[in-house]
């Protein structure tokens, strides 16, 4: 696939090329005994991660009597750099097969590519714009997390070691203290930060290209169903945009005339080649990406799940989880990211269902009451086939992966927790505001935009909800 026309591919090049997913993936990537470099550097890294993993686990249940929330924070990242490694181990794996999924980033993927250009200029900028505030917010979050790690390094933490002894480490970014006394710690604290800083960056960074990869193969579906919709709903009709037609429109709906029924059958044809390829992509990215997608829900999820309950246990009379109040709170700011994980998955994934039905809509929208029955029965035919193709991506039988799901399970948490722990006040306005969100995320109406405003008023509650909670 050739990438040397950047303007031509829903796909931020630039950006690819800076965290080095372009080279990670790009076949004709120098090579060192038949195996791209890139590849090399990553197994490498991943066996020190794998290494590091286990001293981990080690040290967790080496705390877990006596220090309960640094053996669930090490637990929280053993599982965290884990699934990061997977992911990382999963690209490199299949790096031939999702260079050519790219390939339907290209604008001239389908044959209507070209005709309909605004579409794909659309769907690019929206990329392009997207990927480059996620970069920017994503790694100035990790700067900020680093810097402010650093200005409270000498908050010290006080660890209970299994002899009974109590040890003051510092605070630093990941706070592996892996079995290593406080004073060793304490003395070579530059030396462990730097380390811990680069773990922490590779870490990020594979994070990052991963979700920026997805984001790339998904828009590029969506900008290619899009472009389908768009060429079923001109069939028969003049497009205003098109002035390339084979048919010439003087005045929309009119009687059509033999020739002119052979020459929308034949561009009927066309679209439809070009459906079935756009499907064909689709089925074999669903194929492929499912199991990880799903198990990132899960995944992220059981990350929620361990890092509240280790939150909300802090605030208990409970020995064993009492810890420095800067280690909670660093543990309370990855839930933020993780959430919005999960949110992401779901948007992306919502989004190719609903290009994927609107397919149906383009079709009726086509003039086909005034083509022949060899057309009405092409049209009819794809409509079946179309139908016949439900695969979308599920967490269980009747729960579909989308935005409606996301809230809808987020409201249920917060309703529980209102129920249980909150004001009757608070209650009322965060179970409103949820119900609203949740009817929004039925409309395909409501833009995104709209949705995450209308979730973030929610905030607010939930932290006056957090801080009537430490109170009582």
């Amino acid at each position: 696939m050739d990438f040397r026309s950047e303007k031509n591919h829903i796909f931020n090049i630039k950006l690819a090329k800076i965290i080095a997913l372009y080279q990670i993936l790009d076949p004709e990537t120098v090579k060192y005994r038949g195996r791209n470099i890139y590849h090399i550097v990553l197994v490498c890294f991943l066996l020190y991660t794998c290494l590091l993993s286990v001293i981990m686990v080690l040290s967790g249940l080496y705390y877990w009597t006596n220090n309960i929330p640094l053996s669930m924070d090490y637990f929280f990242k053993i599982e965290f750099a884990s699934y990061v490694m997977y992911k990382i181990w999963f690209v490199i794996r299949h790096s031939n097969d999702i260079w050519n999924y790219l390939s339907i980033t290209r604008y001239d993927f389908t044959s209507f590519g070209n005709r309909h250009r605004h579409v794909p200029d659309h769907w690019q900028e929206r990329l392009a714009r997207m990927t480059n505030l996620y970069a920017i917010l994503y790694f100035t979050t990790a700067v900020c997390y680093l810097t402010v790690t650093l200005a409270f390094s000498e908050d010290k933490s006080p660890i209970k070691n299994y002899d009974g002894s109590i040890g003051y480490y510092k605070q630093n970014v990941l706070n592996l203290y892996l079995i290593v006394s406080d004073k060793t710690y304490n003395a070579h604290y530059c030396t462990f930060y730097i380390a811990e800083v680069l773990i922490f960056s590779f870490i990020a960074l594979f994070f990052f290209s991963f979700d920026f990869l997805l984001i790339t193969l998904c828009f590029g579906m969506c900008c290619q169903m899009q472009i389908i919709s768009y060429a079923f709903k001109s069939v028969g009709h003049r497009s205003l945009r098109d002035h390339h037609s084979p048919i010439d429109y003087t005045v929309e709906n009119i009687n059509i005339s033999p020739n002119e029924h052979d020459l929308i059958h034949e561009e009927l044809k066309t679209i439809i080649m070009d459906h079935q390829l756009v499907m064909k992509k689709y089925e074999d990215f669903f194929k492929l990406f499912r199991r990880l997608m799903l198990s990132h829900i899960f995944v992220s999820s059981l990350l929620v799940v361990v890092l509240c309950f280790t939150f909300i246990m802090s605030f208990s009379s409970d020995e064993r989880f009492k810890t420095s109040k800067v280690t909670i709170q660093k543990l309370f700011f990855f839930i933020p990211p993780i959430f919005f994980q999960i949110y992401m998955v779901c948007f992306l994934f919502g989004s190719i269902h609903n290009q994927k039905d609107e397919i149906i809509f383009a079709l009726y929208s086509s003039n086909w009451t005034e083509m022949d029955m060899k057309c009405k029965k092409l049209i009819l035919l794809t409509m079946e086939l179309n139908n016949a193709n439900h695969k979308k991506l599920k967490f269980t039988r009747t729960k579909i992966v989308n935005l409606e799901m996301f809230f809808k399970t987020m409201g249920k948490i917060l309703k529980e927790f209102c129920h249980s722990h909150a004001p009757n006040g608070a209650n009322i306005q965060v179970r409103e505001i949820l119900e609203k969100i949740k009817d929004d995320a039925k409309c395909s109406q409501v833009s995104t935009t709209n949705l995450i405003r209308e979730a973030v008023t929610t905030v607010p509650l939930v932290l006056l909800l957090l801080n009537y909670q430490v109170n009582h």
